[in-house]
C-alpha cells in the first residue's frame, strides 16, 4: 500500500451581492447558491471551511431570509466554518481613505459579533487586490490573516513548489500572515471529476515537508448560473467532493485558517496586485490588446513559466483614469467623505453608515460586464453619495452651499455646483462646459448617470450591428456643429461629421453670480470650426442660471467669430439616464405621445416635452421658449459578454435640438432651454 502523506485543505468561499442589483436577484442567489451550499455543507459535518459574506448581503439574509442566518449560526456553534470579515459593502481599500477603510472592516467585524457571536481573525480582499500598506491597515482593525491569489506570491519570486504554508507580510511595524489561494485548483474544484482531483492530491503528497492547499471560490460558482447548477447540484459534483473528502480524512484534512497563525512562517513582501486575469483590464484599451496579445504568444513557448510569472498588467487605480464616469462618482464619494469628517463627531456616524454603501467596489470597474457598466449600480451609488450629502446640509448648511467652486475630481480645474431646494447640478467647465450631475434631491436621482459606449476587449468578435464606440461622454448641454444633412441615425451611431471643437474643449468660467434671480454660472469657449483645411473662429457663450425654485434656464450666444459666412447645423446634446426601457413607468410625453426611452425618432416643430419616471416620482419638463425645433432621440447601449453570450445593456438616452444657421460674419444666434421638475 502506498503511503499517502497528509494535506491540510483551507477552503475558503465568498458569497455577494453589490449594492444596487435587484432584490429577484438576491434571492435567486441565495436560492440557487447560498441556501443549497450551506445545506450540502451541513450535512457533512467532518468538512470544515471559511466562508465570507459581505456586510450588505448578510443585512438582506437578516431581512428576508432568516433561515439561512440561522444555518450559519448553526455551523458556526457546531465548530465547522469559520466566518472572515472585510469591508463591509465589499470596497477595494486603495480606493477609500485610510479612515474611510477603518469603518468598514470595523462594522463587518461589529456585525459578525453582535449576529453571530464571533469576531473575525481574519479578512476577505475583494478581487484578491493587495496593497503592501493594507498590513498596517487591517492589524489596526484587529485582523490576523488574510488569503490572496497565488499569481501575487509568483511576483514576489515565491516558486509554485514553495507555496505549501503560510507566509508572514509586514509593513512598518505591522505584520499579518497571508495564505495563497491555489488559482487553478479553485477553478477547477468540484468540477474536475474526482477521479483527476485524487491524482493531483497524490502527487501533492509526494512532495516533501507540510503541503497546505488554499482554495478560494466565489459562491456563484455553486449553483448560481444554469450551467455549474446542472453540474453541482444535478450531476453530483459538488456531493461527490465532500465526500471525497470525508473520505480520504485520513490524509486530507480540511481546516481553518486560524489554526496556523500561531506558528513561525517565512517573511515576504508581496508587491501591489490583483487577480490575474483581470490584470488586462486595469489597462486603457489599446493596451489591454497588447497585453493579450504578448500574454497568448508567450504562453505557447515551452519555457513559458519563466515569463508569465513576472508578466502584470496595470495598477487597480487605472480604471479611474480609464473611464472618467468611474472617476467622477469615486471623486465625489471622497468630497462626501471629508465634508462628514468636518461635522461634529455625534452626527458622523449616521451619515457614513449611509455613504459607506457608495464604497462597494463593483461600481468602479468593469472586464466583461456590469460592474460600472450595470446602471443600477451606478445608480445606488450616486444614491447614497446625494442622500449623505443631504444629510450633511441638514446638519451644517454652510458645507453644502447653493454655489460652490470647488476642484473636487483633482484635475487641477475647479467644477461648479449649484444647488436649490429640490435641484442640484455639477458644470464641468473642463469638459465642454457640460452637465455631469443632475439631481433631483427628492429622491436623490442623477439624471445625467450615462456611460460612454467605450472601447472594449472580447474573448471572441461582437456581432458588428451591437458594438458602437463613442469618441466622447455622455453629458448634458454638449455642443455640436455638423453638416445640414445628419440624422438621427448618424448620431445614434457615432457616424456623424464633426466640425466644431466644442463637444469636449475647456470653457472659461466668465462669471458666478448669487442674487435675488438665482444662481449664474456664464461660460465661455473662443474655439474654432474646422473643414475647407481652415479653422473659422467661432464663440459659444452659455449661461446656466438656476432660480430658487429649482428652475434652470440655460442661455446660449453663438457668434461667428470669422472673415466669412458659415451655413451649418448646430445640436445642444442632452443626455439623460431612467434606467430602464423596460417599465411602463418610464416614458417621454411628446405632443399628447407617449414614446419609449430605448426608441430613435425624430419630431418637428417641437416646444416642450416631459420625461417621467413614477418609480422615482419624476415628472422633468423642457421647453423651447424662443421657438420650436427639430429635435433627434435615440438609446445608449453598451455591450456585455457572458459565459459566451452577448448582450445589450442600456445606458441611457440622448436628445439632440438641432437648430440650422447661416450666420454672417460677427452675426450671433441665440438659443434658450428651459427646465424643470414639475413635481417639486
Amino acid at each position: 500500500m502506498v503511503h499517502l502523506k497528509k494535506i491540510d485543505i483551507l477552503w475558503v468561499v465568498h458569497f455577494h451581492q453589490p449594492i444596487g442589483v435587484f432584490a429577484e436577484t438576491k434571492k435567486k442567489f441565495t436560492h440557487k447558491a447560498t441556501l443549497p451550499f450551506l445545506q450540502s455543507i451541513r450535512d457533512h459535518p467532518q468538512v470544515r471551511l471559511s466562508l465570507h459574506f459581505s456586510g450588505n448581503y448578510l443585512v438582506y439574509l437578516q431581512e428576508n431570509e432568516i433561515e439561512v442566518i440561522e444555518l450559519i449560526q448553526k455551523l458556526i456553534t457546531e465548530k465547522q466554518i469559520e466566518l472572515l470579515g472585510g469591508g463591509f459593502y465589499e470596497p477595494i481599500f486603495c480606493y477609500l481613505s485610510n479612515e474611510d477603510s477603518l469603518l468598514q472592516l470595523e462594522k463587518l467585524n461589529r456585525f459578525l459579533k453582535n449576529t453571530f457571536g464571533q469576531s473575525p481573525k481574519g479578512v476577505w480582499l475583494a478581487e484578491s487586490i493587495w496593497e503592501p500598506y493594507f498590513v498596517e491597515l487591517l492589524c489596526r482593525s484587529g485582523y490576523q490573516y488574510t488569503i490572496l491569489e497565488d499569481s501575487l506570491f509568483e511576483n514576489a519570486g515565491i516558486t509554485p513548489a514553495e507555496i505549501k504554508q503560510p507566509f508572514l507580510t509586514q509593513f512598518n511595524q505591522h505584520a499579518i500572515h497571508v495564505f495563497a489561494y491555489h488559482s487553478s485548483f479553485s477553478k477547477e474544484i468540484p468540477f474536475k471529476d474526482i477521479k483527476d482531483i485524487h491524482s493531483s492530491f497524490v502527487q501533492i503528497s509526494h512532495r516533501e515537508g507540510m503541503q497546505l492547499l488554499c482554495i478560494a471560490q466565489n459562491g456563484e460558482l455553486y449553483g448560481f448560473w444554469p450551467d455549474t447548477r446542472e453540474q453541482i447540484y444535478h450531476r453530483g459534483r459538488l456531493e461527490n467532493w465532500l465526500q471525497y473528502l470525508e473520505n480520504n480524512a485520513s490524509w486530507i484534512q480540511t481546516r481553518l485558517p486560524s489554526e496556523f497563525i500561531d506558528g513561525y512562517w517565512p517573511i515576504i513582501t508581496l508587491p501591489s496586485g490583483g487577480r490575474k486575469e483581470l490584470q488586462p483590464f486595469c489597462l486603457p484599451y489599446k493596451a489591454t490588446l497588447d497585453y493579450i496579445s504578448a500574454f497568448n504568444d508567450l504562453k505557447v513557448r515551452f519555457d513559458a513559466d519563466r515569463f508569465l510569472k513576472f508578466f502584470r498588467g496595470g495598477h487597480w487605480l487605472t480604471f479611474l483614469s480609464k473611464y472618467p464616469e468611474a472617476n467622477h462618482i469615486h471623486k465625489r464619494m471622497l468630497q462626501v467623505s471629508a465634508k462628514i469628517r468636518l461635522l461634529p463627531k455625534e452626527f458622523q456616524e449616521e451619515i457614513f453608515d449611509c455613504l459607506l454603501a457608495s464604497q462597494g467596489h463593483t461600481v468602479y470597474w468593469h472586464a466583461f460586464k456590469d460592474g460600472l457598466f450595470g446602471n443600477y449600480i451606478r445608480d445606488s451609488a450616486f444614491y447614497h453619495i446625494l442622500k449623505a450629502e443631504k444629510m450633511i446640509k441638514e446638519k451644517a448648511e454652510h458645507l453644502v452651499p447653493p454655489i460652490e467652486q470647488n476642484d473636487f475630481d483633482a484635475d487641477k480645474f475647479p467644477e461648479i455646483f449649484l444647488r436649490s431646494s429640490h435641484c442640484s447640478l455639477c458644470i464641468e467647465p473642463l469638459y465642454g462646459g457640460s452637465i455631469t450631475e443632475f439631481n433631483f434631491l427628492p429622491t436623490s436621482y442623477n439624471l445625467a448617470n450615462t456611460l460612454q459606449r467605450h472601447p472594449c476587449y472580447f474573448p471572441e468578435p461582437v456581432p458588428p450591428d451591437m458594438y458602437i464606440e463613442d469618441w466622447h461622454q455622455r453629458t448634458l448641454f454638449l455642443d455640436h456643429f455638423v453638416p445640414l444633412s445628419t440624422s438621427a441615425y448618424d448620431f445614434a451611431n457615432s457616424s456623424f461629421l464633426e466640425y466644431g471643437d466644442f463637444v469636449n474643449q475647456p470653457y472659461t468660467i466668465v462669471e458666478l453670480v448669487q442674487n435675488a434671480k438665482g444662481l449664474s454660472v456664464v461660460l465661455e469657449r473662443n474655439g474654432g470650426l474646422y473643414f475647407i483645411n481652415k479653422m473659422f473662429h467661432f464663440t459659444i457663450r452659455k449661461e446656466y442660471l438656476l432660480s430658487p425654485q429649482g428652475e434652470l434656464q440655460v442661455n446660449y450666444t453663438i457668434t461667428n467669430n470669422d472673415t466669412v459666412p458659415i451655413e451649418l447645423l448646430y445640436c445642444c446634446e442632452i443626455n439623460y439616464s431612467i434606467l430602464s426601457v423596460d417599465s411602463l413607468d418610464r416614458y417621454i410625453l411628446i405632443k399628447d405621445k407617449k414614446l419609449n426611452p430605448g426608441m430613435i425618432f425624430e419630431e418637428e416643430q417641437v416646444s416642450e416635452w416631459t420625461i417621467y419616471d413614477k418609480t422615482r416620482n419624476l415628472a422633468w419638463q423642457w421647453i423651447l421658449p424662443e421657438e420650436p425645433l427639430q429635435i433627434y432621440h435615440f438609446p445608449i447601449y453598451t455591450v456585455s459578454y457572458e459565459r459566451g453570450l452577448f448582450a445589450k445593456d442600456y445606458q441611457g438616452s440622448t436628445f439632440e435640438i438641432l437648430k440650422s444657421f447661416h450666420l454672417q460674419p460677427k452675426e450671433k444666434m441665440t438659443l434658450k432651454i428651459i427646465t424643470k421638475f414639475l413635481n417639486s
